[in-house]
């Protein structure tokens, strides 16, 4: 008896055994492109942005306040069609889609996905990131104009008390339009906007996010005081609408690219 329960015991493990050899299977991921989402529409509130033509590797932003980013996310790369919505508990709300877009996404690429404008008027505007390092000691720094005031300068300084003075390093940036990088050496930086040609009027200013303490055996944080990190600097909009307590414009520090990468 007790022999006959051994063997039925060893027959069940081996089945078992050949079921699981049988189903497991390591599938390769596709081609990636990172993307990110930056919500850049000045009177609208939170958004939930998805991916709506397939589920795995896919972008995604669940309640993304205006002027806030979402993480890179490793996306599969080709045309991807997404939809945009208000966050919302209310079915009646979520059913409505603010915005429908189809972007080409390339292999290899890092992307920022800006949203922008009002209702009827919306858009994804396509921004691509540089992932290159700046060089030993070095960061890369871009002032992207994700507002409807016109051309912008922005003026690289060492802090936001620092008088303007000289040439812009982002010089006549137009609404939506985004200047190159430029290298600098690792270390304390702000940025100035003004109007183009305007140095006396500021429209807003914001000192660059610094690294945190490096932690043994850890990889470098990203920061200005950073070498090999790239930031882009977003000037946005006073907010309006659902957003009317962001009563002047602002500056917000996005990384692009981590030390580490």
């Amino acid at each position: 008896m007790r022999l006959s329960r051994l063997l039925l015991l060893g027959l069940v493990v081996g089945a078992v055994s050949a079921c699981d050899d049988e189903d497991t299977s390591i599938t390769a991921p596709p081609p990636l492109a990172q993307v990110r989402f930056i919500h850049g529409a000045s009177g609208t509130g939170a958004v939930d942005i998805t991916m709506i033509d397939q589920v795995p590797w896919s972008a995604k932003a669940v309640t993304l306040a205006y002027r806030a980013a979402t993480e890179y996310w490793p996306t599969e790369a080709k045309a991807r069609t997404m939809r945009v919505f208000l966050t919302s508990l209310n079915p009646a709300i979520t059913s409505q889609v603010l915005h429908e877009a189809t972007v080409s996404l390339t292999a290899g690429s890092r992307v920022t996905l800006l949203l922008t404008g009002t209702t009827g008027n919306y858009q994804l505007r396509v921004i691509e990131d540089d992932v290159s390092n700046p060089g030993a000691g070095n960061i890369g720094l871009r002032f992207v104009n994700a507002s409807t005031e016109g051309a912008k300068d922005a003026y690289y300084v060492a802090s936001t008390g620092t008088a303007i003075s000289g040439t812009p390093q982002a010089s006549g940036v137009a609404s939506f339009g985004l200047s190159a990088y430029t290298t600098r050496a690792a270390g304390a930086v702000a940025v100035r906007v003004t109007p183009a040609g305007t140095p006396a009027t500021v429209n807003a200013s914001t000192q660059g996010p610094t690294a945190p303490a490096a932690i043994v055996g850890a990889f470098p944080g990203a920061g200005v005081n950073s070498a090999g990190t790239r930031l882009s600097a977003y000037y946005f909009n006073a907010g309006s609408g659902a957003n009317a307590s962001l009563t002047t414009p602002g500056v917000v520090f996005f990384v692009d690219r981590n030390p580490a990468d």
